[in-house]
């Protein structure tokens, strides 16, 4: 696959800049949508194989939630209370207990962010930036929920997971364009020092590519929980070693083969 060896090309072969600048558009959106797939599908998919098997949703809700149902008509049940403390996350429900003013509790848990509070005929749910929300199940018209109807929405829990993936595959996408851009700027300096004129998009093309070994790295210390220190200025250096190389090549190449006219001036045709 062409992708695969421009990657291999992009950290091992500065020479080959020279033809990764007049690649097409959509051979460049092809190169870093691949990458993105990649490390995203690699970074969400090994947990996501270990969670499956480990039992997946079906697991973790049939085994971490007891039994229980709320409905309009009679409050709150569940088979046994629970108390979920992470995070910053806080969670308690217990039928065996009724609150007069089930806000009173709130000074309780100043230091959690996310607080959700469930008693035998209410629940109570405070988050940053919204507005606290107090209800007794017996106001609530039509209302009822059970361990059951949570399990009922475990299709939708992994549809949700592959949007996730998704939008994590976006996500790096863009930022890669990003960080393309801004090496492309500094690359530019850099070319006006060796006295090569290149066009802005060949630059950004030739940086596309340069990003390529500090984009693994990033991926790698994620993948591993091992950081490379000062990583930001690191990635940096590599970057512009890559372009300084690839633009010494082209100068070397553009003085033999190009004529006068064309050596460095000539704009892509987009």
């Amino acid at each position: 696959m062409r992708t695969i060896k421009d990657i291999w090309y992009a950290v091992t072969s500065p020479e080959k800049y020279r033809d990764f600048m007049n690649y097409k558009r959509r051979t460049i959106a092809t190169y870093v949508f691949v990458l993105s797939l990649i490390t995203s599908g690699i970074n969400f998919g090994i947990p996501a194989v270990e969670f499956m098997a480990a039992g997946g949703f079906e697991k973790v809700l049939e085994e971490g939630i007891p039994d229980f149902h709320a409905s309009s008509e009679e409050g709150f049940w569940i088979e046994e209370p629970i108390e979920i403390d992470e995070y910053n996350f806080l969670i308690k429900a217990d039928s065996n207990v009724v609150r007069e003013d089930i806000t009173d509790l709130d000074g309780q848990f100043a230091s959690y962010e996310y607080v959700v509070i469930v008693d035998k005929e209410q629940i109570h749910v405070s988050a940053p930036g919204t507005q606290e929300i107090t209800a007794r199940f017996d106001e609530i018209p039509n209302f009822q929920l059970s361990k059951a109807d949570i399990m009922d929405y475990i299709p939708t829990l992994y549809l949700v997971s592959v949007m996730m993936l998704l939008f994590g595959v976006l996500i790096d996408f863009a930022y890669y364009f990003v960080m393309a851009a801004v090496v492309s700027w500094m690359a530019g300096i850099l070319a006006s020092f060796m006295r090569v004129k290149l066009g802005n998009m060949r630059l950004f093309k030739m940086s596309i590519y340069a990003w390529t070994l500090p984009y693994l790295l990033l991926f790698a210390q994620t993948l591993t929980g091992k950081f490379i220190p000062n990583y930001t200025l690191f990635s940096y250096i590599i970057t512009l070693g890559y372009m300084f190389f690839a633009i010494k090549d082209y100068k070397e190449f553009a003085m033999e083969e190009l004529p006068p006219e064309e050596f460095g001036g000539r704009e892509d045709n987009l």
